[in-house]
């Protein structure tokens, strides 16, 4: 149902960017679910949160539609099971794009994308399921993002990078044009990755170096 009201999946810091954008878009959200008992009959922009994961469950796949409101600091892990969990169940996830984003009409997104406000996204790229472009990021032409990734506020991607599956490009990173990075890796707030690597690590420094 492409009406179906919307519940947010978590009701902390990036839940609340997901609403906005939502409601930017004229979406019904019905409100948040969150496996924080202490938040369960609290407010978020007004809206309520109704309980954890059982209101979900509680209700067909068909008639109601999921977004994902679980952020990342490092590897998106939790993110990834979440989306994972109730895909599995038969739910949808919505994607989301904030009417402030810039969005070429040629770049193909992947079920569940999330493109906060400010963001830009050039001709040719490819974003995979689930994955989060956050506040101002920014990803040029040709850009393959893997699933389940989240490239944090104002970092930069020149053009023709792949990212692979459950990546974190930190807050403010750059990555240079034709850089490859492997799953699973982390990119440290700031750092200026210049060389591919192979995954699994942390990125940090100018330029990168693998921490571990």
């Amino acid at each position: 149902m492409n009406n179906a009201p919307i519940l947010i999946i978590g009701a902390g810091g990036h839940a609340k960017v997901v609403a906005d954008a939502l409601r930017a878009r004229d979406e019904p959200v019905m409100g948040f679910t969150d496996r924080d008992p202490a938040k369960h009959g609290t407010q978020v922009l007004g809206m309520p949160v109704l309980g954890d994961d059982d209101f979900i469950t509680a209700r067909s796949p068909d008639s109601v539609r999921l977004a994902n409101g679980i952020g990342s600091v490092r590897l998106p892990t939790a993110r990834r099971t979440v989306y994972l969990r109730f895909t599995q169940l038969g739910y949808s996830f919505v994607t989301v794009v904030h009417p402030a984003a810039v969005v070429s009409a040629s770049v193909e997104l992947g079920d569940g994308v999330q493109i906060m406000a400010g963001a830009v996204i050039q001709p040719g790229a490819r974003i995979g399921a689930n994955s989060l472009i956050n506040t101002a990021a920014v990803l040029d032409h040709d850009c393959t993002i893997g699933a389940h990734c989240h490239l944090a506020p104002g970092c930069v991607l020149s053009g023709g990078i792949v990212v692979g599956d459950e990546c974190h490009i930190g807050t403010g990173a750059s990555v240079l044009h034709g850089v490859r990075i492997g799953a699973r890796t982390v990119v440290g707030a700031g750092a200026a990755v210049v060389s591919d690597s192979a995954g699994g690590g942390t990125l940090a420094g100018v330029p990168a170096r693998n921490l571990e």
